[in-house]
């Protein structure tokens, strides 16, 4: 158990303080569309779906005209898939509304083709996503795969007007999808990483502005591990095996009461903060069973923490009963909270260094479980060895005395 702190603070460390150490934010050596790299004065990897944006900025003479050379590179489904970089003259950065260029793969291995479309709120309503022209001009657009590497490339001139679009803080969208249809592009997947493609950059600076739901997300992961995943089975142990210590019912009563109390305060601002992730996106709705499982284990957890002043008094006829439903709720509990964790990680894909975190935890604390347990029996066996050895000179102890009590008032034969 000496690991378990480490390995908490561990999970505790959000996955992009590692990220940064290494990539700095900076593209691979291999990030270039015909040596248009050599051009570029900012170069960096994005946040969703292992994209990369390069880019270089001028002005126009008059300042009018923000001329950007854009290079955007990401990874298709399959060759025939299909990448996409826009902006989105609107105040926040979303799909409906954007101005993006695409790359459209083809299945005869010439170059993927380049179009421009205009994404406007009926794609949501599912209705077909066409090339459309925008209002921006777009030069020189050109676009090519790498089968070695499975990544699509696309490069463009835009001459983008300062009244519509701020260089300082640009509001940017990229996607991937699998493929199109007489240019038609087929809907991409309905994945987490699909809808964290946004973003707002500061061209000038290469600084990004935006704050994206991913550090609710981390927080939301983070806590729901340590509240429901490690401090609710902590105190289940405390409960269930101190007892068996010499500890007074005030003392282990007392530990088990503070881990659960902090257990479900912590617990609890993970799933508010679910709640906010909720309705900061409607992609958050559809994931159902993770929400369901939350709610049924926010609610059990509510429960449980109404013992502290409805449960019966000790005497209570009633306290039996009570007692096998308090149990029962809260293993109930632990199982609903690990499968939940589990589901959360599908969902939210970290890198598998943070599932393997929590699968260590939960195997320290399994360790933890089987050397209490046989402490447990070996007292309880040593306690009933006790008594039945105490009884039994008992037993010897009287025999004699009575024995001796007949041969003193028993009268001889005559």
């Amino acid at each position: 158990m000496s690991l378990l702190p480490f390995l908490i603070f561990l999970l505790v460390l959000p996955p992009s303080t590692f990220s940064q150490q290494t990539n700095q934010y900076t593209c691979d050596s291999t990030f270039s569309f015909a040596g248009t790299a050599a051009n570029l004065t900012h170069c960096r990897k994005l946040p969703a779906l292992g994209a990369e944006l390069g880019w270089n900025l001028r002005f126009s003479a008059d300042n009018a005209t923000a001329v950007l050379d854009v290079v955007f590179s990401a990874a298709p489904p399959s060759a025939a898939g299909w990448i996409a970089w826009g902006v989105n003259p609107g105040p926040k950065p979303r799909m409906i509304g954007t101005r993006a260029v695409v790359a459209v793969g083809r299945q005869d291995g010439s170059p993927p083709a380049v179009a421009t479309y205009n994404v406007t709120a009926d794609a949501r309503r599912g209705c077909k996503l066409r090339n459309s022209t925008v209002e921006f001009v777009v030069e020189n657009g050109r676009a090519s795969y790498s089968p070695e590497t499975g990544r699509m490339t696309v490069a463009a001139t835009l001459r983008l007007l300062v009244k519509d679009y701020n260089a300082s803080r640009l509001n940017h969208v990229w996607q991937v999808g699998p493929g199109a249809i007489d240019m038609v592009l087929l809907p991409h997947p309905r994945r987490l990483q699909n809808f964290d493609g946004v973003g707002t950059l500061d061209l000038v600076t290469g600084r990004r502005l935006d704050h994206s739901n991913k550090v609710l997300r981390d927080a939301h992961g983070v806590l729901s591990v340590i509240g429901w995943g490690v401090l609710l089975p902590l105190g289940v142990i405390m409960v269930r095996y101190f007892r068996a210590f010499p500890f007074q019912r005030r003392e282990w009563f007392l530990a088990h009461s503070t881990c659960q109390i902090t257990a479900y305060t912590v617990g609890t601002t993970a799933w508010g903060i679910g709640l906010a992730l909720v309705g900061s996106s409607k992609y958050y709705s559809t994931i159902m069973a993770h929400r369901i499982i939350g709610i049924c284990i926010f609610c059990l957890a509510t429960l449980q923490m109404m013992a502290l002043w409805l449960k019966p008094k000790r005497m209570d006829k009633y306290r039996k009963y009570w007692s096998i439903y308090h149990h029962f709720v809260g293993y109930s509990l632990i199982v609903l909270t690990i499968a939940n964790i589990f589901k959360g990680f599908n969902i939210l894909k970290p890198p598998p260094r943070w599932r393997w975190v929590y699968v260590g935890i939960l195997s320290g604390i399994a360790a933890l479980i089987l050397v209490l347990e046989f402490i447990t029996w070996f007292t309880f066996c040593q306690q009933i060895k006790k008594n039945t050895s105490s009884d039994h000179q008992q037993t010897q102890k009287r025999r004699p005395s009575f024995m001796c009590h007949a041969s003193h008032t028993d009268k001889p034969l005559e």
